[in-house]
């Protein structure tokens, strides 16, 4: 019996463990979703994804539609603003033109105020003339070149006008060329200048003429230099003045008569020659006093080989008081000395 009761024991006890076994398994089983219900759950998901996505679209778009309407309104608001107050919007353009006149008036003030005090600082007493330098003058003295210039000792070095200045000087006939440098630093003003040399003269009554190689009538004088004297000129009288210039046909009869002294000084004697007459442009004559002696060139065709003959007379007629006619055609005729009686 004892055994029986243990067998019985045992045999409940499986019995119970089983029972257990099956329900957890039927538990488990019923707590498993089915597959219609996962995939209406995945259907319900996507479709919330969706209706989710949707409404952000809509809100997206409904701002985008809101911040269109309000600039919309803004413009509208704007444009309202200027049709309803068209003289607000010129008050304002007034106020602007206003500014900028403040502005433009302020800076030109400054650029006025900046100009006046270099004008100031350079026309004070810092940079007065202390010295006046002339160079390159020899016949015009520096007090004649200073005195015409108009520039003054102690005067402000900016002062003067050199252009002035300039014209002053060479209203001087003997000067040909001026050029004016001012030295800030050594307070000094240099003056240099080209002068005209007087080479010939004319005959203009009990006076002399001088004039240079340009035909520039330099002064009129009493007082006669070591120079040719030129006879038979066609200038005008009235306009036979210092500063102005001879005529066209005394130009180009001025153009013979310093070809025929270039020949005579190469040949050696231009320095005999002391008057040239221009008169008959198909026959010019120089005299040579200290040999006594008249020479007639004719057109000066053939200077050279004249002044060769001229070279030879005067040693041969040595002494002899005459003329000498070499105004001929030298390749056919021979020149002819006339002695005086």
């Amino acid at each position: 019996s004892n055994v029986n009761k243990r067998a019985d024991k045992k045999s409940a006890s499986k019995n119970k463990n089983t029972i257990n076994l099956d329900d957890e398994i039927i538990i488990g089983l019923a707590t498993l979703p089915k597959d219609g219900e996962q995939e209406k759950e995945k259907k319900s998901k996507n479709s919330k994804k969706k209706q989710n996505g949707q409404a952000i679209q809509k809100l997206e778009i409904n701002e985008k539609k809101a911040k269109k309407s309000k600039e919309k309104s803004k413009e509208e608001h704007s444009t309202k603003n200027i049709k309803q107050s068209p003289n607000s919007v010129k008050e304002k353009i007034k106020i602007q033109k206003r500014r900028i006149i403040r502005r433009i008036s302020v800076i030109l003030l400054l650029v006025v105020l900046l100009i006046g005090g270099i004008i100031y600082f350079f026309l004070s007493p810092i940079f007065n003339i202390k010295t006046i330098e002339v160079t390159q003058n020899n016949h015009v003295s520096q007090e004649q070149i200073i005195n015409s210039s108009g520039i003054v000792l102690n005067e402000n070095i900016f002062k003067f006008s050199k252009k002035e200045a300039q014209n002053n000087i060479l209203s001087n006939p003997y000067i040909e060329s001026v050029s004016i440098k001012r030295n800030i630093f050594l307070d000094k003003v240099q003056i240099n200048v080209k002068e005209r040399t007087a080479t010939l003269m004319l005959e203009y009554g009990n006076s002399y003429v001088y004039i240079n190689n340009q035909g520039y009538i330099l002064e009129i004088s009493t007082i006669k230099i070591d120079s040719p004297i030129i006879k038979g000129y066609v200038t005008p009288l009235e306009d036979v003045k210092p500063g102005n210039r001879l005529n066209k046909d005394d130009l180009e009869r001025l153009d013979k008569v310093l070809s025929i002294i270039e020949e005579a000084n190469s040949k050696g004697f231009g320095n005999l020659i002391t008057h040239i007459d221009v008169k008959n442009k198909n026959n010019y004559v120089i005299v040579l006093e200290s040999e006594d002696k008249i020479i007639y060139l004719g057109n000066c065709s053939d200077l050279s080989t004249q002044m060769l003959y001229i070279k030879e007379m005067i040693k041969r007629e040595k002494g002899i008081e005459g003329e000498f006619f070499i105004d001929m055609d030298l390749n056919t005729s021979n020149p002819v000395f006339r002695e005086k009686v």
